[in-house]
This record gives C-alpha cells, structure tokens and sequence, in this order.
C-alpha cells in the first residue's frame, strides 16, 4: 500500500472524527475575533501602529500577538495528532491496520504527514481568515499577500519539530488527553522561555511559531535549522519505540 493512499486513509477515517470540528471551529473563532477587534478598536489601532506598518501589518500582528496565535498554535498541532491516534484507540483498530501489508515505518510516516497536512490546512484557514476580515473592513492599502503567504509558509515550517513530538507523544499514550495537556504545558512554558529565558528560544520548539510574525526584528535562521534537527530526533524515537512496542 502507498503512502499517499495511506494519507488519504487517515482523511478518511476523521470522516465522523473530531477533526474537521476543530479546523472549522478553530479558524472561526479567530476570524470573529478579529473582526470584532477591528470593528471596534481600528482607529485607536491606527493612532498606535508604528510608522510604516499598514492596516494589514497591523491586523497581522493582533491575530499572533494579542489574540496569541504564534503562542497557542503549537497546542493546536498537538491536539491535532491526539485526534488522529485517538480513532485507533476509540474503534480499538490497531490489529485490523498492523495486519495490512504495510510495514510499520509507513504507518507511522503517514500518521506523521496526515498531522502535518490537518495542521497546515488550519494554518491556511487563519490566513484566509485574516484576510476576509481585511476586505471586510475595506482596508485603504493593498493587499500585501507576499507578507502573509511568507507568514504562512514560515508557520507551515516551523511546526514541524513540534509535529514530529506530537506524533510521537499521541502514539504513546492510550489516553489522548495527556498528549493535549503537555502540548498546553509546553505552550504555557514557552511564554516564560520567551520572556524570561531568550537566549533558550532557539532550542526550545514550542516557541518558534511565535516568532513567525516577522516583526521582532530577529532572525528564525537558526530556528529553522534546530526545528530540522529535532524534528529528526523526535521523530526517529517515535518510530524506534512504534516499531518494538506491542499496540496489538
């Protein structure tokens, strides 16, 4: 069996999940958020934005910053992953899949890519919803969407690290709830890594997206960089423990 078909399959299976719930509720809420935001504090926003910065900069900056979406999307992936392994464990399923002929690595891969791409797709969501607010709201500038695709696609990458935890944090308990409550842990630990302890950012996965906004004036270079390494690393234990651990 392919991986694609795999993929697909993972799709398949959140047909009556809880999945497709949370990408519309979650995106939703944001958008709402910001409209409600906008309709009412615009022009005090606008007497406060920096020089240079546009009514899209600034719509930006409250959806990352003060509605805390660079800080909570990490929780968000998380509770993604617990979702799709949750089905397994719910339909108890796992010997009916392991039974397939698919070698455990492809599982594993697909459940990791399936999380990613639900993860993306909300990404997509929040983006798209940000900009109906800003059509909405008639803004006086151009759309910029080279600032918000970069916004975008600088989320879509630094996630992964945290994806590739989740993935194997999901797998691990039968509970799914633990999963979810050590993505908030993490989520909750980043505001003080952040704050407190900077010069941690860089090693410390749960805090990447939150600087993805492009507006702290640093560099996500060597984010970047380390967000490959660990995803590498959390991903190779994940998949050493998926394939020598009894789930039948």
């Amino acid at each position: 069996m392919k991986l694609h078909t795999l993929i697909w399959l993972e799709g398949y299976k959140q047909k009556k999940g809880l999945i497709w719930l949370f990408l519309l509720v979650i995106p939703a809420g944001t958008t709402m958020a910001m409209f409600l935001d906008f309709q009412i504090r615009y022009d005090y926003l606008l007497d406060t934005v920096r020089p240079g910065h546009t009514s899209w900069d600034l719509l930006l900056m409250e959806n990352h910053r003060v509605l805390g979406w660079g800080m909570f999307l990490p929780m968000f992936v998380g509770i993604i992953y617990a979702l799709l392994y949750q089905v397994e464990e719910s339909r108890n399923s796992w010997k009916q899949l392991l039974s397939l002929p698919v070698r455990r690595e492809e599982f594993y891969l697909a459940k990791f890519v399936a999380g990613w791409i639900f993860s993306v797709l909300l990404i997509v969501l929040n983006v798209s919803g940000l900009i109906l607010v800003g059509f909405i709201m008639d803004f006086p500038e151009a759309m910029e969407w080279k600032s918000y695709s970069i916004y975008a696609g600088k989320q879509i990458v630094l996630i992964l690290a945290v994806a590739g935890l989740h993935n194997w944090l999901s797998f691990s308990f039968k509970n799914s709830v633990i999963g979810i409550v050590i993505g908030f842990a993490g989520v909750i630990l980043s505001s003080i890594v952040i704050f407190m302890f900077p010069e941690w950012v860089k090693i410390y996965p749960y805090a990447y997206t939150f600087f993805t906004d492009g507006y702290d004036g640093g560099s996500i270079t060597e984010m970047i960089f380390n967000n490959f390494i660990m995803l590498g690393v959390f991903f190779g234990l994940g998949l050493w423990q998926f394939k020598r651990r009894d789930v039948l």
